[in-house]
């Protein structure tokens, strides 16, 4: 599986505003502690927002990584 990207996705921007009110939405909807969003090609563009306090937002990284691994996992053995 390739590693580049096609769609970069990034913090902030026009659509900013709205990538953050989804993800109140969500945090909300859920009752979570820390929520994050994120909007591949949408109308609005692409990028992302994490709501939630410092000490719960500490814990994405090692949690994306860990979706990372399984979704390219995933990903190989449906593109096989």
């Amino acid at each position: 599986m390739a590693d580049n990207i096609g769609a970069k996705v990034m913090q902030g921007g026009e659509s900013a505003g709205q990538f953050d009110a989804a993800c109140n939405q969500v945090r909300q909807r859920t009752g979570a502690r820390c929520a994050a969003v994120i909007v591949i090609d949408g109308d609005a563009g692409s990028g992302y927002s994490v709501v939630g306090p410092l000490d719960a937002q500490v814990l994405l990284p090692d949690i994306l990584q860990q979706i990372a691994v399984t979704l390219r996992g995933q990903l190989t053995k449906n593109l096989q």
